[in-house]
């Protein structure tokens, strides 16, 4: 008498809605009347109320009308309704077809869920009226927003009671679960960036979309993360939907809607010229554009998905012509933004028209570093064929290095060189091919060759010398860790350079307070930028300094970084938040940063960081999925670096990468003796040398092996991690109990909840081997409370404990739960339907393995 009431797409962002209707059913409501616009998901809520309502012992009916059925009285009710209940009198057959219904429910409450009621015939509308008000049914009615329905449905709401509850569209985040949960896995941020702004929330459009990419191959799953490798056009389906609702334009909505479609937003001053008022006018009241202001407000389409359709079907003829109308019109503003510069060369260059250099070099900037570079590229090439010299050479550089193409920025700045007439394009010059020889392709004697040359090009200019002088020093200062001394005092040395040599040397703390001054703000567009910005993130990443702001800061620039298309930007921030994420044991999460860091960086990597988000791949992938997933991370980590070293800010990761992978092949003896040889070539950058030593330890290295060399590090930096990791070894060194539950606290207070939980086992095992079993039981419970805010990673090690590291059972979880809440043992039993001796009796095992004496240390227990 019912149809699948679950498709097979999940239902999100619903919980109020469906918590309406169920608390609705519980006052003992005729029903509710679901309402929303088409596609929004009303159906859906209303047959996952209904399922939830036969799961709970509900007799449900599922009727879903329509046009064609209207045509007949009860025509939605056909397979409802047994064939033995007719009546040429209608009120007889509405008699019967109640008490039919009634008679199948039996004993079960009645559930009646009806689809698109608006359709429904009067007789079948006087049918759901009654059966709600006068035989005990609770009714669950969809209605299309803005369309007639019946007046028995109306009723309903207006006289019956029924809430009306308004279903809106999906959010932001609930669009972006609803999008994994179709592809089946995490999704790249642009994609869902994408996806939510041509849906706008809607769930059918959400669904269509997401299927259309998949199904097109546009959509993909590389190494764990679906990308949208580019934006699909909307499936056949979709477009039919679409046009239903674009039906019936006259010729002048028409031409409103196609100059939308390509040139959205106008301002509504310009429209009016181009199209006119009446159809604007018409537009505007059937909802299909909207405005925000008056004459200089702008005008966009009601929806995106109807620049999409229009688009779709418009001739080329037609969209030529449109395209020269925009331009003719945005050309003539008298101030233009760099959105608008952006589009007018767009509208030019696909219409096939000449540029002047002013608009081809300064939209080929604007796009390079918008998202475009291809387009930049585009529009530089054609700026040389217009002679405009070594800016355009150098803006197609540019365009090619924010699209990680450095064989072809090398061509062009090779071509760009002997043009050079000015300290401001060679400094360019210079900076690109810093970009290129140092953080790209790791030729530094190439790069030293090239300054050494450069130095004379204006050797008159003191200001020009201290400049390649600079550059010298940010090559010395980031070729090897802790390779230059006292580089805040030299006169040439730029603030990068002293704030990485400050961090190397060991005083980390003036170093994060120059790297605080000079962070730049997102999106970084200049590899100064993003040379700062690393520095930053890093120093506060090894130090354990303000991990929760370093997040909420990141966080955002990657936001920023998707938005403004500045894949550097959204690579950094994504890079960091991966690395915050598995220090705190957050491995799922992690890895799908990291998998948008890799994607990211692999469109524009301007100061090498996508060798180390592999590092971390396969550091994440040796300890949680196993051997191959390691290996391929590694595999396509030693890819990226081509066959060559890793620069001096890699190696450390590059290193404990390897590390890890031996350790995941099962040869730990390597990957310790790893971690020991590069902790000895990393001792001029204290910081960096404690954490490999502090890695070798956790892959088994004897704490007494390490104790010392992390206590003269500990001298020679002010890092607090260096601290912890060398108070960690020390007490793991002496079976120090209470000290390694200290070392735990100071973990968890930085974030590292990993490395936390970890100590925390070390301080149950030390307890056990002192014979203090009940704090033995505490501090594993505490291993596991840590642990348990992670994600997937395998729970700390703690043979030493042999049987008292006993998981809670479910049931003693629940009774330890509810008397850490104040419960008495008479309010839990009457709770969970048990007698007070089953709860005393949980409660003591429960107690027994958690190592706590009495219900008050239940409060501190964490589960």
């Amino acid at each position: 008498m019912r149809a699948n009431l679950r498709p097979g797409w999940p239902i999100v962002g619903r919980d109020r809605e469906l918590t309406l209707i169920s608390d609705a059913r519980a006052r003992g409501e005729v029903g509710v009347v679901v309402a929303g616009p088409p596609g929004v998901g009303k159906s859906r809520v209303a047959r996952e109320a209904v399922a939830a309502a036969e799961a709970a012992g509900a007799a449900t009916v599922w009727v879903q009308a329509t046009r064609s059925a209207a045509a007949l009285p009860l025509g939605a009710f056909a397979g409802a309704i047994p064939g033995e209940v007719r009546s040429d009198d209608l009120l007889e057959l509405l008699r019967q077809s109640v008490d039919a219904l009634v008679a199948w429910a039996g004993r079960r409450p009645l559930v009646l869920g009806v689809d698109d009621a608006q359709l429904l015939d009067p007789v079948s509308a006087a049918l759901v009226l009654r059966l709600a008000t006068s035989a005990a049914t609770f009714v669950v009615v969809t209605v299309r927003t803005g369309e007639p329905a019946p007046d028995a449905i109306v009723s309903l709401w207006k006289d019956a009671g029924a809430p009306r509850v308004e279903v809106a569209e999906l959010s932001r985040s609930a669009t972006d679960e609803l999008v994994e949960a179709i592809a089946g896995g995490p999704v790249e941020r642009g994609a869902l960036e994408w996806f939510h702004a041509t849906s706008r929330g809607n769930a059918m459009y959400v669904r269509e979309l997401v299927v259309g990419a998949t199904t097109g191959g546009a959509l993909a799953d590389v190494n764990g993360l679906w990308r949208l490798a580019e934006r699909p056009p909307i499936s056949g389906s979709l477009a039919e939907l679409v046009r239903e609702r674009l039906a019936d334009l006259d010729g002048g909505q028409q031409r409103v809607l196609e100059l939308l479609a390509l040139g959205e937003p106008l301002r509504l001053r310009e429209l009016l010229g181009l199209a006119g008022p009446d159809p604007l006018s018409t537009a505007e009241t059937r909802g299909l554009i909207a405005t925000d202001g008056p004459l200089d407000g702008d005008v966009r389409l009601a929806h995106p998905l109807y620049g999409e359709a229009i688009r779709a079907q418009l001739p080329a003829v037609q969209a030529h012509a449109v395209r020269l109308q925009l331009a003719e019109i945005v050309g003539a503003r008298t101030r233009r933004t760099p959105a608008d510069t952006l589009r007018l060369a767009r509208w030019l260059l696909d219409a096939g028209e000449p540029m002047d250099a002013e608009l081809l070099l300064s939209a080929s900037s604007i796009a390079s570093t918008s998202g475009a570079p291809g387009l930049g590229a585009t529009l530089a090439a054609q700026a040389l064929e217009r002679d405009s010299g070594v800016d355009a050479r150098l803006l197609l550089a540019r365009a090619h290095l924010n699209a990680h193409d450095l064989d072809a920025a090398r061509a062009a700045l090779a071509e760009a060189e002997p043009a050079i007439t000015t300290p401001a394009q060679a400094l360019t010059y210079l900076e690109q091919q810093s970009e290129v020889l140092h953080w790209g392709l790791n030729r530094l004697d190439e790069l030293r060759a090239l300054l050494d040359r450069a130095t004379g090009w204006f050797a008159a200019n003191p200001e020009w010398t201290r400049s390649v002088q600079a550059l010298r020093l940010r090559v010395a200062s980031f070729e090897r860790l802790g390779g230059v001394r006292d580089a805040e005092q030299h006169a040439g040395a730029d603030r990068p350079s002293q704030i990485a040599n400050l961090f190397y040397a060991g005083r980390t703390q003036l170093a994060l307070q120059l790297a605080e001054q000079h962070r730049p703000e997102p999106p970084v567009n200049e590899l100064s930028d993003a040379i700062a910005l690393s520095l930053w993130s890093r120093i506060l990443v090894e130090t354990g300094e303000s991990w929760a702001p370093l997040a909420a800061w990141m966080a955002r620039a990657l936001e920023v970084g998707v938005r403004e298309g500045s894949a550097a930007t959204a690579g950094q921030a994504a890079y960091t938040l991966g690395i915050l994420h598995h220090l705190g044991g957050r491995y799922r999460s992690a890895r799908t940063l990291l998998a948008e860091a890799e994607l990211q960086l692999e469109r524009h990597d301007p100061v090498g960081l996508l060798v180390p988000v592999n590092a971390l791949q396969t550091s994440v992938a040796a300890l949680v999925e196993g051997e191959a997933a390691a290996l391929a991370a590694l595999a396509r980590m030693r890819a990226n670096l081509g066959g060559g070293e890793p620069l001096g800010h890699q190696r450390p990761y590059v290193v404990r990468a390897e590390a890890w992978a031996a350790y995941a092949e099962g040869d730990v003896r390597r990957a310790r003796a790893t971690l020991l040889e590069l902790a000895d070539e990393l001792a001029p950058s204290p910081v960096h040398a404690a954490r490999v030593l502090y890695e070798a330890m956790r892959l088994g290295v004897p704490a007494r092996d390490v104790t010392g060399a992390l206590g003269e590090l500990r001298e020679r930096c002010d890092a607090r991690l260096v601290g912890v990791y060398a108070d960690h070894a020390a007490a793991r060194a002496g079976d120090a109990a209470d000290a390694l539950l200290a070392v735990a606290d100071a973990f968890e207070t930085t974030g590292a909840l990993r490395f936390a939980s970890e100590a925390a086992a070390n301080a149950a095992e030390a307890f056990a081997r002192a014979g203090r079993q009940d704090s033995a039981r505490r501090a594993a419970a505490r291993c596991r409370g840590l642990h348990g805010q992670g994600e997937d990673g395998p729970l700390p090690s703690m043979p030493a404990l042999g049987g008292a590291t006993a998981e809670l059972t479910e049931r003693e979880r629940e009774y330890v739960t509810l008397a850490a809440r104040g419960l008495s043992n008479a309010e839990i039993a009457e709770r969970l339907v048990v007698s007070v001796r089953t709860v005393e009796s949980h409660l003591y095992r429960a107690s027994q393995k958690l190592g706590v004496s009495g219900r008050r240390d239940l409060r501190n227990v964490q589960l």
